[in-house]
């Protein structure tokens, strides 16, 4: 077989699968899976700020805030502790800003575990929750790089606010989330034979990140603060 006989073979089933509209449920699974594994992340804020008592607690469609966390993180990096304690008990605001991580770094294993036993579900919506749910963890990058050859990470993330109540570097409370992030998507991937693996993981990868636009700029704003 020539080249050209061998590569008109190779490429005519991928074009018969684009042709086919297959690739659409995955991108509309992945699509579907950003704003909720958004909002499953955001409700382990919720949740643990309702249960400690933070005045005025509200779930907003990519954060939770309460009466006072924006001035006790201001109070709490300026090291005037007794202020900041004044306004909150640090070690539950805390356990607040990990809940998030933890309970997308629990939901991701999950979903992992779900894939690589029983497939990608559905519209592929299992395969789309498994990418969104340790996305939380890409952030360590910058993060890491800023606390090492900048002096310190400063922003509001949820590991770098825990690590600066806990005393702990922010570059080392990163560090599960991005082992969490790596070793998820490679599960995910490879738990698709080599031939299959593009066709199975882009649609809902690319309806991942376009989910995640819709949400942030338009439907999020529409259904919640």
């Amino acid at each position: 077989m020539s080249d050209t006989e061998r590569q008109g073979t190779a490429q005519t089933p991928f074009r018969q699968w684009l042709r086919s509209g297959n690739w659409l449920a995955g991108l509309a699974g992945g699509a579907i899976a950003a704003p909720i594994g958004i909002q499953l992340h955001e409700l382990g804020h919720f949740a643990v700020g309702v249960a400690y008592g933070f005045p005025d607690t509200v779930l907003r469609y990519a954060s939770v805030s309460w009466t006072g966390s924006s001035e006790f993180r201001r109070l709490w990096r300026a090291g005037d502790v007794e202020a900041a304690a004044a306004i909150a008990e640090p070690w539950q605001v805390a356990l607040s800003a990990a809940a998030g991580p933890i309970v997308s770094y629990l939901t991701a294993i999950g979903f992992v575990l779900w894939v690589r036993r029983y497939g990608p579900g559905p519209l592929s919506l299992v395969l789309g929750s498994g990418f969104v749910a340790p996305l939380q963890g890409a952030a360590a990058i910058p993060v890491i790089a800023v606390d090492l050859f900048v002096g310190g990470f400063t922003g509001n993330q949820d590991e770098a606010n825990f690590a600066a109540i806990m005393g702990i570097p922010a570059s080392l409370a990163v560090l599960p989330g991005l082992i969490c992030f790596l070793l998820s998507y490679w599960f995910l991937v490879t738990a698709f034979p080599r031939g299959q693996r593009l066709r199975a993981v882009m649609p809902p990868l690319l309806g991942v990140a376009l989910g995640i636009a819709l949400w942030g700029s338009v439907l999020g704003p529409l259904v919640l603060p």
